[in-house]
């Protein structure tokens, strides 16, 4: 939306004035919550339809606010959320695909946030958020393998 004032006063010169507002759309493609006690805890995931911004923030009553955004990709969650070790940690099965060809297979993201501990474990192709190796340089040196993913998973719920 463009809107536009002609200021009159004669002391001023009398051009318009325009300001441009942009109204972002947003559509939250998952979110979930868990309460216990006086705690609630939970996610929501967030694309943004002008900026091709999809962000995940992961949300603890007791100040936890965490913000991840991932690529500009479409994502899509991949199954339903899964809540695990008695709600303690949340499991999410996603897929991002390219812009350009939602039609393609995408790739595959897994992520696992652990509540109670404060770790995030993730499985994917994708660089997303992580850090290169202090040493090479080389992001995938350091991150969980598929091997490793499922151990984790397997510990939080055995």
């Amino acid at each position: 939306m463009l809107s536009c004032t002609q200021n009159s006063s004669k002391y001023l010169n009398s051009k318009p004035t325009c300001l441009k507002t942009i109204f972002l759309s947003t559509n939250t493609i998952g979110f979930a919550q868990k309460c216990a006690g006086n705690a609630c805890w939970g996610y929501q995931l967030d694309q943004y339809t002008f900026s091709k911004r999809t962000v995940l923030t992961i949300k603890g009553s007791w100040g936890l606010h965490l913000e991840y955004e991932l690529p500009k990709m479409i994502v899509q969650r991949a199954n339903e959320d899964r809540w695990l070790a008695t709600d303690r940690a949340l499991y999410l099965n996603l897929r991002c695909k390219p812009l350009n060809d939602p039609s393609a297979a995408g790739t595959r993201v897994r992520l696992l946030y652990d509540f109670q501990q404060g770790l995030m474990y993730v499985s994917s192709p994708l660089q997303l958020w992580r850090a290169k190796e202090s040493q090479t340089g080389d992001a995938s040196k350091s991150w969980l393998t598929e091997l490793e993913f499922q151990r984790v998973l397997s510990r939080i719920e055995p």
